[in-house]
């Protein structure tokens, strides 16, 4: 003991590792498996959390996961179906270029604006309502695309471009649901797909 501090180290408890104040020291030539688990005396024995959060490497919840990639492909087929018939459609109702700028810059609009909302919505009522509440919007917004022909408006079209991207907008929840539910040195990974 020097100057009143202790320099006492408590050496490995057993032949495999010794835990003091959360640190893990574990005794060379020790292979650890996942079947290691601290005791109550600070020893490894057989405990699946500390193991399944050192190791993960897989989704936590994979049927989670498709669901959202399919949220995602929904969205932004809604844009990448729509965008290339919406010029045709705004010159078969007699509009022009701006027109057509006005109509892509609703999507993208409807989209800003109400990310930061889903985002709040996610947090308070979880990811499955927020997604559910959002393809609701999409959906709204598809069969106001589909009517504009009979509606024959290009006020009505730029209304429906808002709705397109507000029930799209959900990238960010989707995202923090990816980042939840895989492990994070594959996260980058799964969020590419």
């Amino acid at each position: 003991m020097e100057d009143g501090v202790s320099n006492d180290i408590p050496s490995a408890v057993g032949p495999r590792a010794n835990v003091e104040c959360g640190t893990m020291q574990i005794e060379p030539g020790h292979q650890r498996t996942g079947s290691d688990e601290i005791s109550s005396n600070g020893s490894f024995g057989d405990v699946s959390i500390l193991s399944s959060v050192m190791t993960a490497d897989e989704l936590t919840d994979p049927t989670g996961f498709f669901v959202v990639c399919m949220v995602i492909l929904i969205g932004d087929m809604s844009r990448g179906v729509m965008f290339p018939t919406l010029w045709p459609l705004i010159e078969s109702l007699g509009g022009t270029e701006v027109n057509q700028g006005y109509a892509v810059a609703a999507f993208s609009f409807g989209r800003i604006i109400v990310s930061p909302m889903f985002g709040t919505w996610s947090v308070h009522h979880g990811y499955t309502n927020t997604l559910t509440f959002s393809c609701t919007i999409l959906m709204c917004g598809c069969l106001m695309y589909a009517q504009i022909g009979n509606v024959g408006s290009i006020l009505f079209l730029t209304m429906s471009q808002t709705m397109l991207g507000i029930g799209s907008g959900t990238l960010g929840v989707t995202r923090a649901f990816v980042a939840e539910v895989t492990p994070q040195r594959y996260r980058t990974t799964y969020m590419a797909w």
